[in-house]
This record gives C-alpha cells, structure tokens and sequence, in this order.
C-alpha cells in the first residue's frame, strides 16, 4: 500500500464496503489500511470506531479528511 496515492487507498477503502466476510487476511488489510491512514496523516475519524473501522460507508477523500 505503501506505493499506492492517497485516493488509491480510499479506492480500496471503498472497495471493501459492505463486504460482511471476516478472514485473518481482511484483518490484515485492516491493520494496513489504518497504518496508510495515520503515516499520510489522513483524519479517519469519521470511520473509526474503539478498535476497528467501518465498512458501512464509502467516503471521499477532502483536504486529508474522510467524508461520507
């Protein structure tokens, strides 16, 4: 992910919504995605819950700030 831009990841944000499934490589991409988020200093805050993030939602990317 590390070679990827910022919308890219947002891209592959988007492309797990509503993806109910849960294997040990999702939580990996999990750990990943929130990894990409905090080092490019994206605020996820919108998707973030306690220990996880939601999959509920696609968002948009706006002056590195998630949105619905």
């Amino acid at each position: 992910m590390i070679s990827l831009s910022d919308q890219e990841v947002i891209n592959s944000f988007n492309k797990e919504v509503g993806n109910t499934g849960w294997v040990a490589a999702r939580a990996h991409f999990l750990k990943a995605l929130t990894n990409q988020f905090e080092s490019r200093e994206i605020d996820y805050s919108i998707i973030k819950n306690e220990n996880t993030i939601s999959f509920a939602k696609k968002v948009l990317l706006k002056e590195k700030k998630l949105h619905y």
